[in-house]
């Protein structure tokens, strides 16, 4: 059966290295409607060993919103998927987030957001990550992507990413090429999930609170969440906020 979104790609490839199970409570916001009345897609969640979170969203707009920060481009969807470790694990968060245009044009942004700083862990970084090289090389150059310049990035973007962070725009109809970067990205996520041992309570509270510093700066900068608000209203957005937070 074909594939049918980035999510649906994403969640059957994490399931052929990990066993995922449905986080319950959440089921009224599987489906859900816009403002207009209209289907506006949804948020499921999923747990597994040494994850706490795993998010499949796909929201969809079929009218159309305007994207400021996309010169008012018309927009009329968006698909992320993220994996959230315990923070007992020394792992970074891995997501794919993504904005889909009338036109078929198709923007999205990957990284891995890590808890602990790379540079004071040469070994690590290494380990995982300069073999990773020649791939994030290959999709920076690919064909079918336009890397996004830095320049049109924020500055917070700038100050948190990684080293293998991508943001790019392509068309729908090349969304095989996407899925192949993700399938890689999870391989390599997998690669440390599988080695990963307990640190201590410090190290757990110190990866606690980067990422809390990364996603409180996020929300001082957030460019799309006005937007999600004005389509789902004030209690959809909230139950979607305390879904992700």
């Amino acid at each position: 059966m074909p594939v049918s979104s980035l999510t649906q790609f994403c969640y059957e490839e994490l399931s052929k290295y990990v066993k995922l199970e449905r986080i319950t409570g959440f089921e009224d916001i599987e489906q859900v409607k816009l403002l207009s009345g209209e289907e506006g897609g949804g948020i499921k969640l999923y747990k597994a060993d040494k994850i706490d979170r795993i998010s499949l969203v796909d929201f969809k707009y079929e009218r159309g919103v305007p994207i400021p920060h996309h010169n008012n481009e018309i927009s009329v969807g968006a698909e992320i998927f993220q994996i959230l470790p315990d923070f007992s694990y020394k792992l970074p968060i891995w997501g794919i987030n993504s904005v889909i245009f009338k036109d078929g044009r198709y923007n999205f942004d990957t990284d891995l957001s890590f808890g602990f700083d790379l540079v004071m862990d040469y070994a690590f970084t290494m380990k995982y990550l300069e073999p990773f090289d020649a791939v994030h090389k290959k999709f920076l150059t690919h064909k079918d992507f336009r890397v996004v310049p830095m320049s049109e990035t924020t500055t917070w973007v700038r100050t948190y990413i990684s080293p293998v962070f991508i943001i790019a725009e392509t068309t729908t109809d090349k969304i095989d090429t996407v899925f192949e970067l993700c399938a890689e990205f999870i391989k390599l996520w997998v690669r440390m999930y599988q080695e990963a041992e307990k640190v201590d309570d410090a190290f757990k509270e110190r990866q606690k609170q980067r990422i809390k510093a990364q996603y409180d700066g996020m929300r001082q900068t957030d460019r799309m969440g006005k937007i999600l608000l004005g389509v789902y209203g004030k209690e959809t957005f909230a139950k979607f906020f305390k879904a992700m937070a």
